[in-house]
């Protein structure tokens, strides 16, 4: 099979993962384009970068064939290579780390164009490493030398920004949402040279990711549009409502109003676009937004209901509590789980036979609080 195409393996076990951690991905697209275009170009998607290796998976939700750049210290043990694919990127630290012959490693930038010359979808994180923040990090230029390079060679390329957004980046079954925007209009070259012309084209992309990921001015501005947004999605629990389209539309409404002068700043008003479009006066004050309710009970309930699987539950718990950062605590979760999963599943399939009724039951009820989890008026 190509090598321009994520395999059938890791698609269905990364599927499997989020959809068992998360639950059902939304993916919101905001491109108004059909996906079935007559003329199939490669596509570069950037993504944001919020949720340690996770964010991959939630990448695949919207482009499930997409390889990635990825850090070769994820791929180098088998057990990881069981759920993470990718074309390794080897920093120098690497090559020292890992004793590697730097001759044979091959540049990002150049494994980035061959799978994107052979019509592949190529996921870059431009940001480079992962922060639960209120802001991206700064972006890094891989990206931008991989579009001109492209377009210098008379290859057409899509670029597609990606947002990702997470109600709560450490919290089994949270709400996980993927924001794909529109492709992003390339500035042509124009006789500039070449170093002019690659920093308008990251200058584009990095507009265009802005515009669809998590960009507040501080952290209390985060904090206020993170609560209120959940807030608008749990007091509209039908399937249209959107936790990240409400983030997006509080953010561009701080955005516009925090140019306007102290008469209106004194009005705590603004403007903002609710899910449908329509416009409507929302208090921008911190005051207004007061912290969702957590129902600690029926989440109680819900892992209790889940007793048949408390082996993987624990060990994920345990893996979680070692984090070193909350960025990375669900990485690690579901690397414990997927360990667990391998030797507590056998041994269930083992008992099913000289107990089927109570392995049936428990499977019975662990979907049950699997589902309760779930729940919308409850997810945060």
């Amino acid at each position: 099979m190509s090598d321009a195409s994520l395999g059938l393996r890791h698609r269905i076990i990364n599927a499997a993962m989020r959809t068992v951690y998360f639950g059902r991905v939304r993916v919101l697209d905001l491109s108004q384009e059909s996906n079935s275009s007559p003329t199939r170009r490669p596509r570069l998607i950037i993504a944001s970068h919020r949720n340690g290796a996770i964010d991959g998976h939630q990448v695949l939700a919207a482009f499930p064939r997409a390889q990635f750049l990825v850090s070769i210290q994820l791929i180098r043990h088998w057990f990881l290579r069981l759920f993470i694919a990718g074309i390794p990127v080897v920093r120098p630290k690497d090559v020292d780390r890992y004793g590697l012959d730097p001759a044979s490693v091959a540049s990002p930038v150049d494994a980035g164009l061959n799978h994107l010359r052979r019509g592949g979808d190529l996921g870059i994180f431009p940001e480079a490493s992962s922060e639960w923040g209120h802001r991206p990090q700064p972006y890094k230029s891989g990206a931008a030398r991989i579009v001109c390079t492209l377009i210098d060679e008379g290859t057409e390329v899509e670029v597609i920004p990606v947002g990702l957004f997470y109600s709560t980046p450490d919290r089994f079954r949270s709400r996980a949402e993927v924001v794909r925007g529109p492709a992003i209009t390339l500035p042509s070259r124009d006789g500039r040279d070449r170093r002019e012309w690659e920093a308008a084209i990251a200058s584009a992309m990095e507009s265009a990711l802005d515009a669809v990921s998590v960009n507040c001015p501080d952290e209390a501005t985060f904090a206020r549009i993170e609560t209120e947004a959940l807030g608008r999605a749990r007091r509209n629990p039908g399937r249209g409502a959107s936790y990240a389209q409400a983030f997006l539309d509080l953010q561009r409404a701080g955005n516009a109003t925090s140019g306007k002068d102290d008469a209106g700043a004194q009005t705590g008003a603004g403007r903002c676009a609710d899910s449908d479009g329509a416009e409507n006066s929302r208090p921008t004050s911190a005051n207004t937004a007061s912290p969702p309710r957590t129902y600690p009970l029926i989440r109680a309930l819900g892992f209790a209901l889940m007793w048949l699987f408390a082996p993987v539950l624990v060990a994920a718990g345990f893996a979680g509590s070692r984090a070193d950062g909350r960025n990375t605590v669900t990485f690690f979760r579901l690397l414990a789980g997927f360990a667990a999963v391998m030797v507590w599943v056998p041994a269930l399939i083992v008992a099913a036979v000289f107990w089927p009724a109570v392995i049936g039951a428990g499977v019975l009820s662990g979907i049950i609080g699997w589902l309760l989890l779930g729940m919308r008026r409850i997810r945060l």
